[in-house]
């Protein structure tokens, strides 16, 4: 799910992607929830990790009344010299709100069942708010220092936007994002969506612009893209 961000803000994200958190309703203690996608390429902040290719992706969530929740995310990937092809994400965390704002913690193991030298966990968290029509997110992911990262840390710092039009299915979405050490060297990554929910088939379609700066190293995997999903929440 790659923050598949757990709070899939990031409108071209697999995103990120993305899991959606299920909450209980009323009277309800848990509430399980699931989702499944089918993208033309996956990309993790900015970053294809399907070699540019086609991905089938899906997690479920349970969520407590009480805020807190958790679940996995699945997506196929390709890394190449023989890491494997699946990625594995396991997450926690406990989501409200304050007033307006919106707030969301957790941490996050990202997992390579095919090569253990991959795992990694991160920590993260979010905020969200409304202004006058625009539905804006920011947010933080901290990696600390581990074997797996080189005993490196990585910070990624986001910020989102998203603007229905009208009373259409239709909406727009904003995405700039900024990671610096194991993964990145002052790394840059922006995407532009233009989204639909279709109500009447139940699946939501995006037609996302991604591109990226300051990513020596990783070959075509950062190339601009444009990407399209199709996605269900169940």
């Amino acid at each position: 799910m790659r923050v598949k961000t757990i709070l899939m803000a990031a409108a071209a994200v697999s995103s990120i992607g993305v899991a959606n958190i299920g909450t209980a309703s009323a009277g309800e203690a848990f509430e399980v929830s699931g989702n499944v996608a089918f993208t033309t390429d996956y990309r993790f902040r900015g970053i294809s990790l399907s070699d540019n290719n086609f991905a089938v992706q899906g997690g479920f969530d349970v969520g407590h009344s009480s805020g807190l929740y958790v679940g996995t995310w699945a997506s196929n990937v390709e890394l190449g010299d023989g890491q494997g092809s699946t990625e594995l994400d396991l997450y926690g965390g406990y989501a409200g709100e304050a007033g307006a704002i919106g707030y969301d913690v957790g941490v996050i193991l990202y997992a390579y069942p095919e090569s253990d030298d991959l795992n990694y966990y991160e920590l993260y968290g979010s905020i969200s708010g409304t202004a006058g029509l625009v539905d804006l997110t920011a947010g933080l992911a901290y990696v600390p220092e581990q074997d797996n990262t080189g005993d490196e840390d990585n910070t990624y710092i986001y910020a989102s936007a998203g603007l229905p039009l009208g009373e259409s299915p239709y909406s727009l979405g904003a995405h700039i994002g900024y990671e610096d050490g194991a993964f990145g060297d002052e790394k840059i990554d922006y995407s532009l969506s233009v989204d639909k929910a279709c109500e009447d088939w139940g699946i939501d379609l995006s037609l996302a612009w991604i591109a990226t700066e300051n990513t020596e190293g990783v070959g075509d995997a950062s190339d601009d893209a444009v990407v399209f999903t199709v996605s269900k929440s169940m």
